[in-house]
């Protein structure tokens, strides 16, 4: 058994349960914000957005790659080839974008709103989650009109930029896209939380001249506000461990050196965990959203009828014995 059909088979399987599971995941918290939009706070609508992201990608996306690692070469042609990669590579973007732009908001609302629920009210999301989508769409179609290109990468059973390429205008715009895509959004994370940080310490000091009452508001306030922003960091840093593999692999194929074929598909498949990985960080770390999601579900609600109703006729029993 060669190592390329191990590999093969491990991508294969990897692939099926982000796509089976990121559908389940994402559908989910789709769902739970479509029903409860009056219980959630605007920033909602950018982790539905997201959501929505990452659906696509689990049911188009995703299953065109398992196609390509089942058979060990592209089946679909180069127009199919072109397609997946500006599908993957635009999705990917709308979720770092995504990502960032709740930092910002987290960092807004800490620093200038912290008695708002939200420094941004629905209409800023909305405008913010498209100025997303077409910052990311912006990027995504340049390969498309000869700005770059797309091709095959790794053991050539996917499609991606073609990093290799040599052409001035080809380094140019993967030098811009690298920057504006990639660091600019780490470095505006980082910055966001480093002044949540800081802002933090500086109110709970300037409170400690207040009242009792004062103090104790606040505090509880700004203690709600970081939860909320130090989640988001968790779902953050996953999003950050899925991708940062595949963009170090793409920095040293355009510094001119060489990835063995299986690494870069290895990175490949492992940043598309990233997008049934969200939603999952979602429920584990927001109780409230948990606690959402559950009531939501209609068998959920179910039990808890059932389950007054079987304590009730407990209780007549026990009266009766």
């Amino acid at each position: 058994m060669s190592k390329i059909y191990i590999w093969n088979t491990f991508f294969v399987v990897t692939e099926f349960f982000v796509s089976f599971f990121g559908t389940l995941s994402n559908g989910l918290v789709i769902f739970t914000v479509l029903r409860n939009t009056h219980r959630l706070a605007s920033p909602s609508y950018l982790i539905f957005s997201i959501a929505v992201s990452d659906i696509l990608s689990c049911l188009i996306a995703v299953p065109f790659s398992i196609a390509g690692h089942f058979l060990k070469e592209w089946p679909f042609g180069m127009a199919g080839c072109r397609a997946h990669a500006f599908m993957i590579f635009l999705l990917a973007l709308v979720s770092i974008t995504h990502l960032t732009a709740i930092s910002v908001e987290k960092y807004l609302t800490i620093t200038k709103s912290l008695l708002k629920e939200s420094y941004w009210d629905t209409k800023q999301v909305i405008l913010v989650i498209c100025a997303s989508w077409v910052y990311s769409f912006g990027f995504s179609v340049a390969p498309l009109l000869g700005w770059s290109s797309y091709g095959m990468e790794g053991t050539n059973a996917t499609c991606s930029i073609k990093w290799e390429s040599s052409a001035p205008e080809d380094k140019a715009y993967l030098g811009i896209m690298f920057v504006a895509c990639y660091f600019l959004p780490i470095v505006v994370i980082a910055f966001c939380y480093q002044k949540i940080h800081k802002v933090s310490k500086h109110v709970v000091n300037a409170t400690s001249q207040m009242g009792d009452y004062a103090i104790t508001m606040t505090k509880a306030l700004l203690q709600k506000r970081r939860k909320s922003a130090m989640y988001f960091t968790a779902v953050i840093a996953a999003y950050l461990l899925s991708w940062t593999p595949y963009a170090i692999a793409s920095l040293i194929i355009v510094s001119g050196q060489k990835v063995h074929p299986i690494v870069l598909s290895a990175c490949s498949v492992f940043a598309k965990t990233s997008f049934f990985l969200n939603p999952f960080m979602y429920v584990i770390f927001s109780r409230r959203f948990r606690r959402i999601m559950i009531q939501s579900i209609p068998t959920a609600k179910r039990n808890r009828l059932i389950r007054p109703a079987l304590t009730r006729m407990h209780s007549e029993t026990a009266s009766v014995l």
